[in-house]
């Protein structure tokens, strides 16, 4: 009985302690599969990547955030690529804060988003997307902002 029970009882062991562990592995996976992208994760560059890199792959064209953006976001390392992207046309997804009860059917652009983030630098400011999100290259700001880059670049 004893040789019989013994061997039985490793087995089960054994089976459970796997089974537990290939539970675990898979809950795991599927935790940060579907964890909540926040813009202090990212920085301008990764923001816009993202948003380029997700469009016309989801059904909405938007993506969903939580959190707001941080004070002073956008860097100074950063406005050479913001300048450089500002006047795209591109389609990208659009911003929806995860409490937005309004699903946008519209398409950004990735200048909109550039002129955006290099206001808030100009102006120091915080920038604030609201609920929902789709901006399109307007011709007078990127105007403005070429101006002040200009001068920018005559200071220094």
């Amino acid at each position: 009985m004893r040789k019989i029970l013994l061997p039985l009882l490793v087995v089960i062991i054994l089976l459970s302690g796997s089974y537990l562990f290939y539970n675990f592995k898979i809950n795991k996976t599927k935790k940060e599969y579907y964890k909540n992208l926040s813009p202090k994760d990212l920085d301008p560059k990764s923001f816009i990547e993202l948003f380029k890199e997700r469009y016309n792959k989801t059904p909405i064209n938007s993506i969903s955030m939580v959190g707001d953006f941080p004070e002073n976001w956008v860097k100074s390392n950063d406005v050479e690529y913001l300048m450089s992207i500002m006047n795209s046309r591109e389609k990208c997804c659009g911003y929806m804060n995860v409490f937005s009860s309004f699903i946008s059917n519209e398409n950004a652009e990735v200048g909109g988003f550039a002129i955006i983030f290099l206001n808030s630098y100009i102006s120091n400011t915080k920038i604030n997307l609201g609920l929902n999100c789709n901006p399109k290259t307007d011709e007078e700001s990127v105007k403005k902002i070429e101006n002040w880059y200009r001068n920018m670049k005559d200071k220094n």
